[in-house]
């Protein structure tokens, strides 16, 4: 009797253990998500009225900016795309215009991470209306909504749904799929109850 009762304590001690430690990986697991996938204090707000203001889900502006900045508002890539958002000089002055129907001509906002991330999101959310899908909207901030909508006159590029199942432009795809991936991570981490 003595060595049933030494075994089944032993055994509750083991799964207490695993329990335990199970709980700790976990815990330690999102840590080091939470930190590759931040909410940066620094545009929390920015981050939030923007959102709002577009009809763009929170998490999806997160993983956006992640993905096309690391939250460094004074990126500036070899395609001359600047800040938090990625637009070129261009793109701001067409969004400002076009989109939010506020025309500048002070490029230096472009550097302003409240501008910056105010013109990419309305550029953002205009595309996602114009295709309906977050990845194909992605796509078209990468490659433009010319690209995007010759590769949704091409049958063999798309879903039974009709959808773009298959970007076929390498860095497109990349970025899409990167994005969609960033975008998971915050809804999960921060904005699942």
């Amino acid at each position: 009797m003595k060595l049933n009762l030494r075994r089944i304590l032993i055994f509750l001690l083991i799964v207490a253990l695993s329990v335990g430690f199970g709980f700790a990986f976990d815990a330690i697991a999102t840590a080091v998500e939470k930190s590759t996938y931040p909410l940066s204090e620094s545009y929390r707000e920015d981050v939030r009225a923007n959102a709002e203001e577009f009809g763009i889900p929170e998490h999806i502006l997160w993983g956006f900016v992640k993905t096309q900045s690391d939250f460094s508002s004074n990126k500036v890539s070899s395609d001359g795309s600047i800040g938090l958002t990625q637009l070129t000089p261009d793109e701001f002055f067409m969004i400002s215009k076009d989109i939010l129907g506020e025309p500048t001509e002070q490029a230096e906002l472009l550097y302003a991470p409240s501008a910056n991330l105010r013109c990419g999101a309305a550029y953002l959310s205009s595309l996602y209306h114009r295709y309906g899908v977050w990845e194909t909207a992605f796509a078209a901030y990468e490659v433009g909504t010319e690209t995007v909508d010759a590769w949704l006159l091409d049958p063999t590029l798309l879903g039974d749904n009709g959808i773009l199942a298959k970007i076929p432009d390498e860095n497109a795809a990349r970025f899409a799929k990167e994005t969609a991936k960033a975008c998971e991570y915050y809804k999960r981490l921060y904005f699942e109850s």
